[in-house]
């Protein structure tokens, strides 16, 4: 009798209060667009300091070796140089990419929005459209 008793009251709050994973179906998709965008962005831009760090070091070591004649340091410039440039072409993908998710975590949608507080007359049901549009700008948690 308990196990029926306990059943049926589990069954009507879950009939009389919405879910909370119902309320908001695209929360996850837009938390992980976001996460996956910080992400991006954060590899981006290192890969993007590196690259430019790396070639200007290289450079100078190009140059100083250009100068002094030491083969050493001229191929290492050089190759310090190569590095840095092919780091910092691959991070402006990352970084497109990066915006790109962030765009897709603000949502437009068509919703329909309730009155509050409207005293129920009967012939109106207090519901009206509305737009919801929301541009999270990060990850709160």
């Amino acid at each position: 009798m308990r196990k029926l008793l306990l059943f049926s009251l589990l069954i009507w709050t879950g009939l009389t209060q919405p879910l909370i994973a119902q309320q908001d179906p695209n929360k996850l998709l837009i938390e992980e667009f976001l996460r996956q965008s910080e992400k991006q962005k954060k590899t981006g831009l290192i890969m993007l300091g590196t690259g430019l760090g790396a070639t200007v070091i290289g450079t100078a070591m190009f140059g100083a070796a250009w100068g002094g004649g030491s083969e050493f340091l001229g191929v290492t410039g050089a190759i310090l140089f190569t590095a840095g440039s092919i780091s910092t072409l691959v991070s402006i993908p990352i970084l497109v990419s990066s915006a790109s998710n962030g765009r897709k975590a603000g949502k437009l949608s068509l919703v329909t929005g309730r009155i509050p507080n409207l005293p129920n007359t009967g012939t109106s049901t207090g519901l009206y459209p509305a737009v919801s549009f929301s541009i999270p700008l990060t990850l709160n948690r």
